[in-house]
């Protein structure tokens, strides 16, 4: 099936079999026609709004078949889209700033989750609340008439904040997005047969692309019930779910959850991962579990989903335990590079990317200009190449420390390898201030149970697992540990300042320096 450059088109597509369930939510299941007809009811309603192409809409979805009606609806219309990155749940804070900073024409509240409607009323000048469907059939079959034809420039704007917590806007053009759509969706395997877990958000990439991707494939997408990955085997057995894609924690839940052996898992056919590195033990004891393709994805909000992928065959020759945070080889439809940076050694440089599925450039929200990418995106991430062609993550440019000694430590590469260390649920590496010299401390954070050991303990478990995988002279000359779980931002990632202004400096640990003694 050719990709169509319009997300519209991916949910119309006059080839696929109008009568053949492809959505299923909780006890609904909706055929292809139905989609059609709720597509077409969602652009009626946006119509009735005065929703006319380019007009600038900050959308707030709920995680659902609606999203996808809407996202579909909008593409027809030609509107831009702006978005909070990958929220969970509601985050009002987070909308008032992007409404405050972007000034939309309209705030669209597509949420049955009512909290906080109030208060954008009474701050934003037009917000819309859009009627969730109430199932009953209309009285005549309706059509959707696709407005704005071509592909929308500056499509999608996300509102990220990373793991700073400092917001950033990006601009996506629709024909980058349905490309990228297209890509991961062929890399994972999706065809008719294939009944995909839509575990990922509907405003992150991960969410558009699991289900507009099933639809490009005339597949099957099952929206979870509940977003507790625990919960996920029952669903995914139930369902006799194909394909599924976590990020580490929820792949950490859902591995527990299915060691228990009361759910019959044998339906999957591949298991995907990505965002961070995975402890070896959780990976291990998931693919002794689910005897299916594992594959592991490596991207960018910046180029829309991953590009980069550690496909079964890298699993089954385990190079992701001979090379420390492995991620694998780039697909066709980007150019990848390391460009050498001054200070890091031979063979260490940033990833700089070129291709079509490449976003338009950061926005400047105060003024709406876009910042171009250029020829190259600079990811601002750090790799090497291994001898078995994989790129090696090494951390982000920005978030290099150098130890007392004088080497240089990378953050992704520490919280690879510590990421298996006995009762440590997570870690990150922080940088604290150094009263004896102008560079940051380098200090590893681990949080969990092994915030319970004495000090001695935790050197000796954290001494073991950097011993196991890398040089003295790359290890961080501190480590700490609570028991209290790290603080994250509005869309769940970690948020190292807080972390690093929670250390408390009298339980800091130091390693002596990673010697034997």
């Amino acid at each position: 099936m050719t990709p169509t450059p319009k997300l519209v088109g991916l949910a119309l597509s006059p080839d696929a079999e109008a009568d053949r369930v492809c959505m299923v939510a909780g006890d609904r299941s909706l055929t292809r026609r139905q989609v059609r007809r709720e597509v077409a009811r969602t652009r009626a309603v946006l119509l009735d709004h005065g929703l006319a192409p380019g007009r600038r809409v900050l959308a707030l979805l709920d995680h659902g078949p609606e999203a996808v009606f809407f996202l579909a609806a909008a593409s027809s219309l030609g509107l831009r889209l702006l978005m909070p990155y990958g929220l969970q749940a509601a985050a009002l804070p987070e909308w008032l700033s992007i409404a405050d900073a972007a000034e939309p024409d309209v705030v669209l509240h597509f949420k049955r989750d009512r909290t906080g409607l109030d208060v954008l009323r009474e701050r934003c000048a037009t917000v819309v609340e859009l009627p969730f469907p109430t199932g009953e059939a209309p009285e005549a079959e309706m059509e959707v008439e696709v407005l704005h034809s071509e592909p929308v420039e500056h499509f999608l704007t996300l509102f990220t904040s990373g793991t700073t917590g400092k917001p950033k806007a990006i601009s996506v053009n629709e024909a980058h997005i349905v490309a990228r759509i297209g890509w991961v969706t062929r890399t994972m395997g999706y065809g008719p047969t294939a009944r995909i877990f839509m575990t990922g958000l509907m405003n992150n990439t991960t969410g558009v692309i699991n289900s507009f991707g099933a639809l490009l494939h005339d597949a099957t997408v099952v929206f979870p019930e509940t977003p507790d990955p625990a919960q996920w085997p029952a669903q995914v057995a139930r369902h006799r779910a194909t394909h599924l894609a976590l990020r580490p924690v929820a792949l950490k839940q859902f591995v527990a959850a299915a060691a228990t052996g009361e759910d019959d898992l044998s339906c999957l056919r591949v298991v995907s991962y990505g965002g961070a590195a995975v402890p070896r033990a959780v990976l291990e004891q998931g693919r002794a579990l689910l005897r299916c393709d594992w594959i592991q994805g490596y991207g960018l909000t910046e180029t829309y989903g991953p590009f980069c992928f550690l496909a079964e065959q890298g699993h089954a020759e385990a190079r992701y335990l001979k090379h420390v945070y492995c991620i694998g080889r780039p697909d066709d439809s980007l150019t990848v590079r390391l460009e050498p940076v001054a200070g890091h050694p031979d063979g260490v440089g940033e990833i700089w990317v070129r291709g079509d599925s490449v976003m338009e450039g950061y926005v400047d929200v105060a003024t709406g200009v876009i910042q171009p990418v250029g020829e190259w995106l600079r990811t601002g991430d750090l790799a090497e190449w291994s001898p078995d062609g994989d790129l090696v993550l090494k951390g982000r440019l920005a978030g290099v420390l150098l130890s007392e000694n004088g080497h240089r430590i990378y953050p992704e590469e520490i919280e690879a390898v510590l990421a298996d260390t006995p009762g440590a649920d997570e870690v990150v590496l922080v940088g604290l201030p150094n009263p004896n010299g102008p560079h940051e401390l380098p200090v590893a954070c681990l949080c969990g149970p092994i915030g319970e050991r004495g000090d001695e303990e935790l050197r000796e478990l954290v001494t073991a697992e950097l011993r196991r995988a890398l040089a003295p002279e790359k290890w961080p000359d501190r480590i700490w540990a609570t028991s209290e779980p790290f603080a994250r931002s509005a869309n769940g990632k970690i948020m190292r300042g807080e972390v690093a202004a929670a250390v408390d400096p009298a339980r800091v640990v130091l390693l002596k320096g990673g010697s034997d003694d």
